[in-house]
């Protein structure tokens, strides 16, 4: 319930703030701003969009975490799973991990967009559909870029934000909370990936990125680094951004985003991905147990999941 009532109370805070900056910045009076954000198409509008969108990023999933962590623990940075340096070894691992899982999440993303709600709950289901589409047109108007310093901003800020901030609050804050709660790892896991996902309000999406959310939790479980699952989210929003800007610039085809759809060798490699990531993820799981390698400092781990 603290933890709630922190990031609500610094979500509005956010708001406010971003409101009061972005009217001398922008020239826009809050109207104009309302206006100009719905208009898609609008060079200003998308700028004012991702504005708002780095502001809220901090306000809502970067800022509140420490917060929480500071009154709830002595040792704050200890409390967020900070305190753990990952090796080079981490890194690269979790990089193919991540590389190896997109034919598998791909499938889901597919399977998951052709879901269908029984009849009475049409309504509902048109209601997803509005939601998912305006989301789709919002990334798409963020995904457009003319140059390299376009790019580099959106790695900033779909990228980098994302795997600090929703990592920060939804594995370091959340998960923690449900694992206390439940005295069960798993359970918390999975019910923090589930609330990862259905907070991105992108319902055809919701599966895929609930397996992506349970994938960083167990990564940190073993882990006991915060680091690696921040890592393994940048990846996955980094490599998003890059090829999309390869994409339009026409250095890459299109075919290479459909990898695991029905488009792009469908159920195959997305099996062959689902036997990569578990051999992987076993592999990351025997580490851990081991010696030991996945983190500089002296401290032990957290106990793995068994």
């Amino acid at each position: 319930m603290f933890a709630t009532l922190v990031v609500l109370i610094l979500a509005v805070v956010a708001l406010f703030v971003g409101f009061l900056l972005a009217m001398p910045i922008f020239h826009l009076s809050i109207g104009d701003m309302g206006a100009a954000m719905t208009n898609f198409s609008s060079p200003q509008g998308v700028v004012l969009m991702k504005y708002f969108q780095t502001v809220q990023a901090i306000g809502i999933f970067v800022i509140p975490p420490f917060i929480i962590a500071w009154v709830l623990s002595e040792r704050p940075i200890s409390y967020l799973h900070l305190d753990k340096i990952t090796t080079f070894k981490s890194i690269i691992l979790v990089m193919v991990l991540v590389y190896f899982a997109n034919p598998m999440i791909n499938w889901m993303a597919e399977f998951n967009s052709g879901l269908q709600l029984p009849d009475w709950l049409s309504g509902v289901q048109d209601w997803m559909k509005a939601s998912e589409d305006q989301a789709d047109q919002i990334t798409k108007a963020f995904l457009h870029v003319d140059g390299l310093g376009g790019m580099f901003f959106n790695l900033f800020m779909i990228g980098l934000l994302p795997a600090i901030g929703e990592e920060l609050l939804f594995r370091g804050i959340v998960q923690r909370i449900l694992k206390d709660w439940t005295k069960n790892a798993h359970a918390a896991i999975w019910l923090s990936a589930a609330l990862f996902s259905a907070l991105h309000m992108q319902f055809f999406g919701f599966l895929p990125r609930m397996m992506l959310g349970a994938l960083f939790g167990y990564l940190l479980e073993w882990s006991g680094s915060l680091w690696i699952p921040m890592v393994g989210h940048f990846v996955n929003n980094g490599s998003a951004v890059i090829i999309s800007y390869l994409i339009e610039k026409g250095v890459v085809s299109s075919s290479v985003e459909k990898v695991g759809t029905s488009d792009g060798q469908g159920t195959y490699l997305a099996i062959l991905s689902l036997i990569f990531v578990m051999v992987l993820l076993r592999s990351f799981y025997v580490q851990v147990r081991g010696a030991g390698e996945l983190w500089t400092t002296t401290e032990e781990p957290n106990p793995p999941v068994d």
